[in-house]
This record gives C-alpha cells, sequence and structure tokens, in this order.
C-alpha cells in the first residue's frame, strides 16, 4: 500500500513537471487565495490581543463607569461614593476628549499624572512627567508628536472640539509607549487643567475603577447601577466580549473576500486537473490494462490536485506573512497614526495549510472520479 502511494505520487509530480507552465498558474492562483487569508487573519489576530493587553493594563480587571451622554457631565465628588462600594479598590476620574490643534484632531487625556504612572504604563522617550500643579504642561505621545511637529519646549493651543475656551500648554515630555504594542495617544494633562480646558470644574467624563478581587466584578456592577442608574457602567469582560464580537464579524467579511480568490484558485485546479485527464486518456487505459484498479487512477490525479495545492498553500503562507510586512512599512511610509501589529499564529499556518488541501481535494475529486470510471477500451482507443 505504502509503495503503491508512492508511486501514484511519484507519477503526479513528473506530470505536473512535463507541465510546468501550467501548473504554475493554477499554482499562483491558491498563492493569492491563502496567502489573503493568511494576511487578514494575521492581522486579525495581532490587533485583538493588541486591543485586549492595552485595555486589560488600563483597566486591570475593573470596571468602566462613563457617562450615558458620552460627555463631561459627571460630578467629580461621585469619586468618594464609589470608593465606599464594598469590593472597589480604587477610583480614577478621567476626561477623555477631541481636541484640535490648527486643524489638526487629537485624542486628550486628562488625568492625575501618578495615577497616569499607574494606569497607562508610560515610558518617556524626552522630557518629564508634569507634577499635578503644573497645570499649563503637557505630554505627547512620540507618534502625535511627530506627525504634527511637536518638540519639547514648544507652546501649543488645543482648542476642544465640543465646546470650552481651549487653553495654551507648554509640551515637557514626549511617551514613547502607552500601554501595549505602543498605542499611541494623543496627549495627557492634568485632570484640572483639562477641566480648564473645557470650562467643567469639577465634572469628569469617566471612572476607572479597581477591585480588589476581580471575582467581585459582577456583585460590584449591579452595586453601581442601582446608585447611578442613568450611567454606562461596564465590566472589563464584557468589553472584550464585544471587542471579540467586533472582530469577529470583521475577520468574517475579511474571510469573505479572500474566500473569492481561493475560489478562483480551486477552480484553476479544476481545469488543470480536467486537462490532465483529457490529455493522458490513452495512459489511463493502459495502466488500466496492465491490472490497475480504479481506486490507483483516482489517487493518482486526486494526488495531483494535491500537490498543486499544497505547494501553492506552503508559498501562500510565506508570502501572506511578508504581506503583514509590507502593509506595516506602508502605514508606516504614509505616515498614518496607526500600529499594524504581527503576532504570528501557528494554528492560523496549519489552518491555511488544510484549507489549501481541502480545496485541492475537492476540486480534483470530479475530474479524478472521472479518469477512474473511463472505460479501458475507449481510453485505448483515444487519440
Amino acid at each position: 500500500m505504502a509503495q503503491t502511494i508512492k508511486v501514484v505520487f511519484k507519477t503526479a509530480w513528473r506530470s505536473i513537471s512535463r507541465r510546468r507552465f501550467r501548473s504554475a498558474l493554477t499554482i499562483l492562483g491558491v498563492i493569492i487565495g491563502i496567502s489573503t487569508i493568511v494576511s487578514l487573519m494575521t492581522l486579525g489576530y495581532g490587533m485583538r490581543a493588541q486591543v485586549k493587553t492595552t485595555l486589560n493594563e488600563i483597566l486591570g480587571a475593573g470596571i468602566l463607569m462613563s457617562s450615558s451622554s458620552g460627555g463631561v457631565d459627571i460630578p467629580e465628588y461621585v469619586q468618594s461614593f464609589i470608593l465606599q462600594v464594598p469590593g472597589v479598590n480604587e477610583c480614577v476620574p478621567v476626561i477623555t476628549t477631541m481636541v484640535r490643534i490648527g486643524e489638526q484632531p487629537i485624542l486628550a487625556v486628562g488625568i492625575d499624572p501618578d495615577q497616569a504612572l499607574k494606569l497607562y504604563h508610560v515610558t518617556l522617550e524626552e522630557g518629564v512627567i508634569p507634577e499635578k500643579e503644573e497645570g499649563d504642561s503637557i505630554v505627547f505621545g512620540t507618534t502625535t508628536a511627530a506627525r504634527l511637529k511637536i518638540s519639547v519646549g514648544d507652546s501649543v493651543t488645543l482648542s476642544p472640539t465640543s465646546g470650552g475656551k481651549g487653553k495654551t500648554f507648554k509640551v515637557v515630555g514626549l511617551l514613547r509607549s502607552v500601554g501595549a504594542s505602543e498605542m499611541d495617544i494623543g496627549c495627557f494633562m492634568s485632570l484640572e487643567a483639562a477641566q480648564d480646558m473645557l470650562g467643567k470644574e469639577g465634572y469628569v467624563s469617566a471612572f476607572l475603577i479597581r477591585l480588589k478581587d476581580p471575582q467581585l466584578g459582577e456583585e460590584v456592577e449591579q452595586t453601581l447601577k442601582q446608585m447611578f442608574p442613568k450611567a454606562d457602567i461596564t465590566r472589563q469582560e464584557e468589553l472584550m466580549r464585544q471587542i471579540d464580537r467586533i472582530m469577529s464579524i470583521i475577520n468574517g467579511v475579511l474571510l469573505a473576500l479572500a474566500a473569492v480568490s481561493l475560489g478562483v484558485g480551486g477552480l484553476g485546479i479544476l481545469n488543470t486537473v480536467m486537462m490532465s485527464v483529457h490529455e493522458r486518456r490513452r495512459e489511463i487505459g493502459m495502466l488500466k490494462a496492465v491490472g490497475a484498479e480504479r481506486w490507483h487512477v483516482l489517487m493518482l490525479f486526486l494526488s495531483e490536485a494535491l500537490i498543486i495545492s499544497l505547494i501553492g498553500g506552503g508559498i501562500g503562507c510565506g508570502l501572506g506573512l511578508a504581506g503583514v510586512y509590507l502593509i506595516q512599512w506602508f502605514v508606516s511610509t504614509l505616515g498614518l497614526n496607526l500600529v499594524i501589529p504581527l503576532l504570528i499564529s501557528p494554528e492560523i499556518l496549519i489552518g491555511a495549510i488544510l484549507i489549501a488541501a481541502l480545496i485541492g481535494i475537492v476540486a480534483g475529486l470530479y475530474p479524478s472520479w472521472q479518469a477512474a470510471n473511463v472505460p479501458p477500451v475507449e481510453a485505448l482507443r483515444y487519440e
């Protein structure tokens, strides 16, 4: 049995080698489909991991309580009530808002500097972290600073997009990374400076709540909902589930697009094997005349389709990973404020190879079955 399979695959490889140009075109169709799938799935996997890691570092197995209106309208004194809830370890008031520097929109975060160091795991590229009382000081993410051509020592004027009087700040530092994978939030300032800029003294947009025990999350959430029924209260686990749902939808759409090109590759395999069967009918008749069974002929042409699909799948995996590097380079060249992570998952690569093999088998089954059922006399008479 093993010897028969070895001979079948050797014969199939010889047939592919004799028709190199046709085989190369067929393999190219598989390569395009598999490389597209690997690139898109690798990007999706990396982005999902990045968002989850960043969220975990910011919340730390906690709860986010924000205004249902999305504005800066939660009284700051609410913090004292939250801290009295059993199971709450820490409650950090923050303001997140969109501002403009000239015509460029960026995300601004107002938070106590000491809390920012603990929550966001910031690392300075240059300069210093401002003290709490330095209300006219600000730090920028390095990507945002490079895009806006801002350096330490510059003065910048921030204009809120949703009301407020605006404020001029002195840049005292640049952050190398914020959270995970160097996610770049536009700028940080003290909470009091953000309130003054927006004209919202005594108000915040959200509270980041850390728990004494992650197991108490549901209990604390229910207590907070009873205390503040009009607020949006979301546990970290729920945010994770929402992210998973969103990323699953995105991945599904991307895979549907990739499936189109992979389907074209499958049609290429079908066409190649059918032409091979048509050209080798006399060979099929001779094989049956000397005692070859139908399954021998079936395996002969099915192995040809399988070899083509596996070659295309292997090369496609390599090109798919290279495609992610290419996308990273392209985004960097455009100067976009976007991090494209690369996390190589063995499951994605193994899955891609299995998909390629399945496409090859499915596409090659019909012509192989036809070849196996060709009558020997008819095949020998074929010119």
